[in-house]
């Protein structure tokens, strides 16, 4: 543990002095009253940024009382702020507290080793929050003594792999040299075994990776190999070597709607906007029937938390091009349903993985919906960014009947309202322009996947000669 035994009473009582009427303590207070904390809880002066939180240059009882806690009540409160990954929450809590009885099995005489035990996989989708998660590990990992730093140094295959002979090597153990007294974090570290050509260096870069897991903690660091579930299952089943030198595995699961629209309404309230008050209704199900009715669940499932970002920034346009024409003085901070709507509607459908959906057509009655699905999406994007500029029109419109209806004084009125009338003109022609070529493609990516899918689906019916009627020719293929 990071922290001695300290009495509670005490040092709620000192926090009352120092932070005042205010409930918050300062870097200010930390010079008035620093004899008095040094009595009490000398590590507040030490580590105040770490006690800190919220990052807000401030401590309030309730992160004071949390670090002065211990690490489980430390780690309970970082938890607390993650949204979903109920199973995951428990297997780092089980982690924790299965390095905490080893540590105490040592304090009592026991030889227990695990060295290179703690390099760990997290498996999941993109955006189910593995890099926020390796931060806590790491801060976890530090608290308790088994790294000297909370350092976490984020890498993919091209901060360890090189293009030319003999580089690999040395590449990689700069990066493992760099994190050394924390935590390296593999991200897609399955593309690490994946053949790019002849000249793929990425076994060196595996080989190189086992050969430190074997040294201790600070001079090699604990490693977290990140990426999607199954490809990580191939990853370790073609390196059984890395395998053997892994002992835990955080399984990361996909957002529910709920989840996502929890997530949502974090960002819009961090941003200083609000959801408008019938979207805050029963834990936000109105947000999550509007996500789940109008996104694909391949979007979900290959965005996640992303997602939400993407559903934000959509939804403050559609507010912000509603503003334009309505308050553009004094514009609303508030996201409706309406916003919402057509933030659904302009999420892209999500590539397809590499290698996972074959370039031959399929006949598969699943597959030709999903595709209709994407095509489908593609179109309501498409008449998403046309209602987009169409707002923008109209807020061109009212500006220029807003000019027209001003008093304008000086002999240059004339030219400088004609001028403007040129540009107006010249933005609507453009607008409508882009919205007519989006509304063409939208039509012909709809048409084509009806075709595709009548061509895969319809059944060929031959008539023989036994019935009666003359064969025609064949059907083309």
């Amino acid at each position: 543990e990071c922290t001695r035994e300290v009495d509670m009473v005490q040092l709620r009582k000192m926090f009352d002095e120092v932070a005042g009427p205010a409930g918050q303590i300062r870097v200010a207070d930390l010079v008035k009253h620093k004899t008095r904390i040094q009595q009490v809880f000398p590590v507040l002066l030490e580590k105040f940024s770490e006690i800190d939180l919220n990052n807000t240059s401030t401590v309030s009882w309730a992160e004071l009382e949390v670090f002065a806690g211990g690490t489980g009540e430390w780690l309970e409160y970082q938890l607390d702020q993650v949204i979903g990954l109920e199973l995951l929450k428990q297997q780092i809590r089980q982690f924790h507290h299965s390095i905490v009885m080893d540590q105490k099995r040592r304090d009592t005489g026991h030889h227990v080793k695990v060295v290179g035990k703690y390099h760990m996989i997290f498996q999941g989708n993109p955006g189910t929050g593995k890099t926020s998660l390796a931060r806590i590990i790491a801060q976890l990992l530090h608290r308790i003594g088994i790294i000297k730093s909370d350092l976490l140094v984020e890498v993919q295959r091209d901060k360890l792999v090189a293009e030319y002979v003999g580089q690999t090597g040395p590449k990689t153990q700069k990066v493992i040299d760099q994190a050394k007294q924390g935590v390296l974090f593999i991200d897609e570290a399955y593309r690490l075994s994946q053949d790019s050509g002849k000249s793929d260096f990425g076994r060196e870069a595996i080989e190189q990776l086992m050969a430190a897991m074997n040294d201790p903690p600070g001079k090699a660091p604990i490693m977290v190999f990140a990426g999607y579930a199954d490809d990580m299952d191939t990853f370790m089943q073609a390196n059984s070597g890395l395998y053997r030198r892994i002992g835990y595995t955080f399984d990361f699961s996909d957002y529910t709607p709920f989840e996502l629209a929890e997530i949502l309404n974090s960002i819009v309230t961090n941003s200083g906007f609000k959801l408008a008050q019938p979207l805050l209704a029963n834990n936000f199900s109105r947000v999550a029937a509007v996500i789940e009715s109008n996104t694909l669940p391949q979007a979900r499932e290959m965005m996640n938390g992303g997602l939400c970002e993407r559903l934000f920034d959509f939804a403050k346009q559609s507010l912000d091009a509603r503003e334009a024409v309505v308050s553009a003085s004094n514009p609303s901070l508030e996201l409706r349903e309406g916003d919402l709507l057509e933030a659904c509607r302009r999420i892209p459908p999500p590539p397809v993985r590499e290698g996972r959906e074959s370039s031959a057509p399929s006949a598969d009655p699943a597959a030709l919906a999903q595709k209709l699905q994407r095509t489908d999406a593609k179109l309501r994007s498409a008449q998403a960014e046309i209602h987009r500029l169409q707002a923008q029109l109209r807020a061109v419109k009212a500006a220029r009947n807003a000019w027209k209806s001003g008093d304008l004084v000086g002999s240059g009125q004339g030219c400088c309202q004609r001028i403007f009338n040129f540009f107006c003109f010249l933005w609507s022609a453009c607008v409508l322009c882009a919205a007519a070529v989006l509304h063409g493609v939208g039509y012909f990516c709809c048409c084509r996947c009806l075709r595709k899918s009548e061509q895969f689906t319809t059944p060929i019916i031959r008539i023989s000669p036994a019935d009666g009627v003359k064969p025609g020719p064949a059907p083309m293929s």
